[in-house]
């Protein structure tokens, strides 16, 4: 049997298994860091917009990254947020966030709002995957600090009105003795 020439041999584009088993590593320790994961597809987007786009987001806290969907389902797996394999189809890219959820979507939906072709797909926030609708209402809310106040405010009025109903006798027996003192003397 004859040999056949098959030419040069040529690397493989990707880097192999060493160089994807290592961004699958990266991109699971940055999803273990991350409170808030929102997954978009960027479709139409240029290279120059879409680094418009994380020259925007990294002062908010978010990092925009360009995922591989086989490699970065692997990572999600690895971190225990295997749900956003759902989200993963097309040309896909993630926000992710260390600061608070609220924040974190309000500033991708603020500045997807340039981007007409870029699409929110779903997320991961809370401990739970949320749908597009999910992440749009949560970026209506009221930020995290603004909702502790309404909390704190609603907790304080009715123990304010406790503490003055108990004081009110107990001051009014004072001006009462007050005055017979002023009568006395």
């Amino acid at each position: 049997m004859a040999k056949v020439k098959t030419g040069p041999k040529t690397k493989r584009k990707g880097g192999g298994v060493p160089a994807k088993a290592k961004a699958v590593e990266e991109l699971q320790r940055e999803l273990e860091r991350s409170t808030a994961v929102i997954v978009t597809e960027y479709r139409g987007l240029t290279v120059a917009q879409l680094q418009d786009l994380r020259r925007k987001l990294r002062p908010k806290g978010v990092e925009y990254h360009v995922v591989k969907n086989s490699l970065f389902t692997r990572a999600a797996e690895g971190s225990g947020r295997g749900a956003l394999r759902s989200f993963l189809t097309g040309p896909t890219a993630v926000a992710l966030g260390t600061s608070d959820e609220v924040d974190l979507a309000k500033g991708l939906i603020d500045e997807t709002k340039m981007f007409k072709t870029l699409k929110i797909v779903g997320g991961f926030l809370g401990g739970r995957a949320m749908s597009a609708e999910d992440v749009q209402a949560l970026a209506k809310l009221p930020p995290k600090l603004h909702l502790q106040a309404i909390l704190v405010g609603s907790l304080q009025a009715p123990l304010s009105q406790t503490v003055a109903v108990l004081q009110a006798p107990l001051a009014q027996l004072i001006r009462i003795l007050n005055a017979k003192s002023q009568q006395a003397a």
